[in-house]
């Protein structure tokens, strides 16, 4: 896609993660943005997965860590044929067990979404996997994340059960995690050549950032 093209075309942005921030077994946590301006070609790829008996039966969802060989051999598959675009986060906790607040979270995901906005000048909507259960959460999420990017369009908090097309980024940033940790590179390495930027740092160089964000 050449740069005019994609300058016209509005973009539907979908969010996940891998790994947990207060859990100190997770020594890598990974935020994962695949853009897309036809989600509806994720519908075709659940599909396919579903006449071929690779979803769970009762929700119909996909998830990384659940997923089987052959259902994610043939999920990465067709992710590779068609034109998506993936934005990767990787931070290293460095043994810290780091508190799960809106703000903590909001503020990763600034990191991830300089990159997404930098390379989308028109982003339809942003579409995150539910991350928090009270939706009081959600709204002090929104809140900190829109005073880092004012100009940041329509965001949407979904249950990935419901809105299946969300889990395209699971099972990305669950392959990520993957490679990262040293357990299964094999699948990352499928959709490499689709990743348009992959920033890593640790939780102190994050936590700077933070803070001198605050601080102005």
């Amino acid at each position: 896609m050449n740069e005019t093209t994609r300058m016209t075309i509005k973009f539907t942005i979908f969010i996940d993660e891998s790994g947990t921030l207060p859990d100190i077994k997770d020594k890598v946590i990974v935020i994962a943005a695949v853009g897309t301006s036809t989600p509806i070609i994720i519908d075709n790829i659940f599909k396919t997965l579903q006449k071929k008996g690779k979803l769970r039966k009762q929700t119909g969802e996909l998830k990384f860590y659940t997923a089987g060989d052959k259902t994610k051999q043939l999920f990465f598959e067709k992710i590779v044929q068609e034109d998506f675009n993936i934005f990767i986060l990787e931070v290293e906790k460095m043994g810290r067990k780091i508190t799960d607040t809106p703000e903590h979270f909001a503020f990763l995901c600034w990191l991830l979404l300089n990159d997404v906005l930098s390379f989308y000048p028109d982003i339809k909507e942003i579409i995150f996997d539910r991350h928090f259960s009270r939706d009081y959460d959600i709204e002090q999420f929104n809140k900190f994340l829109r005073r880092l990017l004012p100009q940041l369009p329509d965001i949407q908090h979904v249950d990935s059960k419901k809105v299946k097309r969300v889990n395209i980024a699971d099972m990305i940033a669950g392959a990520v995690l993957a490679n990262e940790t040293g357990k299964n590179k094999k699948y990352y390495k499928m959709f490499e050549k689709q990743i348009i930027s992959e920033k890593r740092l640790n939780w102190v160089e994050a936590k700077r950032k933070f803070l001198n964000k605050k601080l102005v």
